[in-house]
């Protein structure tokens, strides 16, 4: 249990310089988790796994029958990789990354309330449509910049405040997944605000919980803990004694406030020119947009269902949500149950060899969105679609990576055209930039140059706010660039052919 207090890289290795600092970045994502060591310097960055320990969620029946995710065991993974890290030397610093939307209730003796629900249960569904009605979209907007998804914090909390359990009523702090690790950790209760502003439960205008929203959906202002900027100077605290006991590190190690949100980490370490290059963070979603210096809340971006997260130092992340990766994880998974294990790059190399745009679909469409059995939903919409239904697995994986290319494509010049974002380049980032395969559909499908990597730019986006917070960085000019002299980034060039083929496929799926 954790303790209880009251309230593979793409990145050139360089000779370590000797002021480098050893940050460790906590990188959780909705399908693994990593603790990664980071040495920052002046000229070099090289980064390490220390330790990479499974993530999903689990199927609880004492709740009722939900889908929650097993914190304890991520905890004491944590640990595993914070003890690695102390055998090998000191740390400087440690900060923490995850995915957005969940979070964990606590009561007044830190304990959780109840178990932790995943964003991919259904129990938001009816909230979801409610709320909506009742308030309208436009006014959401108007206040959040949010785009509209059932799984945002806003419509979870709903669920629980209609829940005969009462949990709002025992919980004194709501803490999102990353402010709960760093609570175990050093025992702040603090919510970083580029996190914060995916719950859809943000003022866009102040940057402040919006409580008129809250008291509208019957959420209690009181869970609502103080906000915090990433990279800010001061720490959040030092490691707690029992956390520095049990891991071997001094109890003088000092955690920061990253950017908590794992995609605005991404877009910290993505080595982009603000002004003329789009992002794509390709992982289980595609977070694909610009960096913006305010939110765009107008009628269009909320009619194209564009959101507006914050960013590192004081940008917002205009971008919508693509169903990426997800999509061959989940097929991935199915082919193994079935005897056919194999790579991601066997997967790719069998998408190669089917067939060019015989089957694309909406990778967003709400039938693939739930855990199960992908390749059976995608035959079916392919087929509800009029779609060829693909029959082989390399066909499966080609409908995927064509689909999500193709969605990537169209976020990429619909936040290009709303933004007014003179858009010349695409960079992608994450784990989906070592698909060269991807990579090259998403150049041909969006007619602009993609560069891809860094691959690690979560965990490296975690540790350079680590590393900003300590140098007093004020912007992601110098960490951008030192990006760009120590990774190496591969460039895929658009055909003009394959181009016009993609937008005819397009305009088989939204027009």
């Amino acid at each position: 249990m954790p303790y209880l207090v009251a309230m593979s890289s793409s990145f050139a290795v360089l000779p370590t310089e000797s002021a480098a600092r050893r940050h460790i970045a906590i990188d959780l994502g909705a399908s693994s988790g990593r603790v990664m060591e980071v040495r920052v310097g002046d000229s070099a960055l090289a980064v390490r796994e220390l330790h990479r320990f499974a993530n999903a969620p689990v199927w609880r029946t004492d709740v009722g029958g939900r889908w929650c995710w097993d914190v304890d065991s991520l905890w004491r993974s944590i640990l595993d990789g914070l003890r690695i890290a102390a055998r090998e030397g000191s740390v400087d610093s440690i900060a923490v990354d995850a995915w957005a939307v969940d979070y964990a209730l606590l009561d007044s003796a830190g304990q959780l309330v109840q178990p932790v629900a995943a964003y991919r249960d259904t129990r938001t569904q009816k909230p979801f449509a409610e709320i909506r009605s009742r308030l309208g979209d436009s006014n959401i907007y108007r206040d959040t910049g949010i785009a509209f998804q059932p799984f945002n914090t806003l419509y979870q909390l709903a669920a629980d405040a209609a829940d005969p359990a009462r949990p709002l009523e025992r919980a004194r702090y709501m803490l999102m997944i990353p402010d709960l690790i760093a609570y175990w950790l050093c025992g702040a209760v603090v919510s970083e605000r580029t996190n914060a502003s995916t719950t859809q439960m943000l003022d866009a205008h102040t940057r402040q919980w919006s409580r008129s929203l809250c008291d509208a959906i019957g959420i209690p202002s009181r869970i609502l803990p103080e906000l915090v900027d990433a990279g800010r100077p001061l720490a959040l605290g030092t490691l707690r004694a029992e956390v520095a006991r049990d891991t071997g590190l001094p109890s003088s190690t000092q955690v920061f406030a990253t950017a908590t949100h794992d995609t605005a980490s991404a877009v910290v370490a993505a080595p982009i020119d603000p002004a003329h290059d789009l992002y794509v963070s390709s992982g289980t979603w595609s977070l694909v947009g610009a960096e913006l210096p305010h939110a765009m809340l107008t009628d269009a971006a909320r009619e194209a269902n564009m959101t507006n997260e914050l960013g590192a130092f004081g940008t917002v992340r205009f971008l919508r949500n693509v169903a990426g990766m997800w999509l061959v994880q989940q097929c991935e998974s199915a082919f193994a149950s079935e005897g056919r294990a194999r790579s991601w790059s066997e997967l790719s190399a069998l998408a190669a060899a089917a067939p060019a745009l015989a089957s694309v679909i909406d990778p967003n469409d709400r039938a693939l969105f739930e855990l199960g059995d992908m390749p059976t939903r995608i035959r079916a919409l392919c087929a509800a679609r009029g779609e060829r239904v693909p029959q082989t697995d390399g066909e499966i994986i080609r409908c995927a990576l064509e689909s999500v290319a193709l969605a990537t494509a169209r976020a990429a010049q619909d936040a290009a055209r709303i933004a007014s974002h003179d858009a010349r380049r695409l960079i992608v980032v994450g784990g989906g930039s070592a698909n060269a395969f991807l990579n090259q559909l998403i150049a041909d499908a969006s007619g602009l140059p993609v560069e891809s990597g860094p691959v690690e730019c979560t965990a490296v986006g975690n540790a350079l706010m680590q590393h900003a917070a300590m140098e007093g960085l004020a912007s992601a000019a110098s960490l951008r660039s030192l990006i760009r002299t120590t990774t190496v980034l591969r460039c895929y060039e658009p055909s003009a052919a394959e181009s016009m083929k993609m937008r005819e496929a397009s305009a088989r799926v939204w027009n």
